[in-house]
């Protein structure tokens, strides 16, 4: 370990230059606050002090960057994730707490954050997908708490290296998307119409809403004076906790649409119903969620996950095909597809992100495509084949009439 003096901006600095506990070398820039000018004695002094303070902390076992590097990695993830709290939405938040379990069923408390490694994060993804059969698009959720975690520890010299810098990239699965096609649908309409959900199922198949927006949707979202239906909050509930929040998934799945008659009859239904619900009830009735449209008969919440069982319970009394409810969002696409909707107008009503993301899910769908490239595949070869085919002939009569000159010709010598 060395010091020495060093000028910066007219001022003295004590610079030490030392080898951390991983054999790096590094320095350390310490401001003694003296001007150059007659001030190079005391300086000096201020370095040796500093150098000798220095000493003592690296000697120390008790210093705090010790105590950090000898942290157990749940223990720092823990650490990690309250300093994100703050940041994120709580439903993100909660939802980074139940991968967090997870990762400890796994890491255990012994594994400290200096011995983390590259193969230990590999068998990590394996147990993922192996035992709790995960597919990337959700060990990417996982990846989200361990990737910046460990980025933070290397930068803050907690950890030799960052073992998550060479792990392989979780590539985007081809999934098989399930959906109802028009007579599928009528069909379920017609099971689910007298039910608690089923002007869910309706607004799901004619918006192609999510679980989260239709909990979320409220009656000031909608407009029956211009006919506009907007999408500006959500509800999730975890650990049955409701949470309300105007953020959602992305940017663009705060929209608007139109009101579709067929929709807003039943809505105006609907909200007649409540009325009635709350004259009847009193006091009794839940005043917590006036303003929300789809509460059950007491005035309740029905929320994404209430949604999703009763869905799967009504296709299994009825022996339908087995769909998931978000896959009502998938046909509603598959329509809008299959009657040469631009991809960019179904983006829009579905609130993708991206044109690409639309594109990339649903284009294999565009049977009409698929007929106009056949159509102009075929007509450019068959074009080629009659060329090809007139050229032939063209050379069979230009034969045939040599043959008949040559004839005529023959003929003639032979006369004479």
């Amino acid at each position: 370990m060395k010091g020495t003096l060093k000028l910066k901006n007219g001022l003295f600095y004590a610079v030490i230059n030392y080898k951390d506990r991983y054999g790096r070398y590094k320095q350390k820039w310490i401001s003694t606050g003296l001007k150059e000018r007659g001030n190079k004695k005391q300086a000096t002094e201020i370095l040796l002090q500093e150098l000798e303070k220095f000493k003592e902390e690296l000697s120390d076992p008790n210093t705090p960057t010790l105590n950090k590097n000898n942290i157990s990695f749940m223990d720092y993830l823990d650490q990690f994730l309250e300093t994100k709290k703050a940041t994120v939405e709580p439903s993100t938040y909660q939802g980074y707490r139940h991968y967090f379990k997870i990762m400890g069923k796994f890491f255990g408390k012994n594994l400290k954050l200096r011995d983390m490694t590259h193969t230990i994060l590999l068998e990590f993804y394996d147990y993922l997908r192996n035992d709790r059969h995960l597919k990337n698009s959700s060990i990417k959720r996982y990846k989200e708490i361990i990737a910046p975690a460990l980025r933070i520890a290397y930068r803050d010299n907690l950890i030799a290296k960052n073992p998550y810098e060479f792990m392989p990239k979780l590539k985007r699965e081809n999934t098989k998307r399930e959906f109802y096609d028009k007579d599928e649908l009528e069909s379920l309409f017609r099971i689910t119409d007298d039910t608690d959900i089923g002007l869910v199922v309706r607004v799901a198949a004619f918006y192609g809403f999510r679980r989260s927006e239709i909990s979320g949707l409220r009656w000031k979202s909608i407009d029956f004076v211009k006919k506009t239906i907007t999408i500006e909050n959500k509800v999730v509930n975890i650990k049955k906790e409701i949470i309300a929040s105007e953020v959602l998934k992305t940017y663009s799945s705060n929209r608007t649409l139109p009101l579709l008659s067929e929709i807003e009859e039943r809505l105006l239904n609907r909200k007649q119903e409540i009325e009635r619900n709350k004259l009847l009830l009193g006091k009794e009735y839940n005043q917590k969620y006036l303003d929300y449209v789809f509460v059950d008969n007491i005035g309740n919440l029905i929320l994404p996950d209430h949604i999703t069982h009763l869905f799967g319970d009504l296709l299994k009394k009825h022996n339908l095909k087995h769909i998931r409810f978000h896959d009502l969002r998938h046909s509603c696409a598959s329509l809008l597809v299959a009657n040469n909707v631009p991809m960019k107008n179904i983006q829009e009503w579905l609130g993708h992100s991206t044109y690409n993301l639309t594109a990339d899910t649903y284009s294999h769908l565009r049977f009409e495509s698929k007929k106009e490239s056949a159509n102009v595949i075929s007509r450019v070869l068959s074009s080629n084949k009659n060329e090809s085919d007139n050229l032939d002939e063209e050379i069979l009569r230009l034969q045939e009439l040599l043959a008949q000159k040559l004839d005529e010709k023959s003929k003639t010598y032979l006369k004479r």
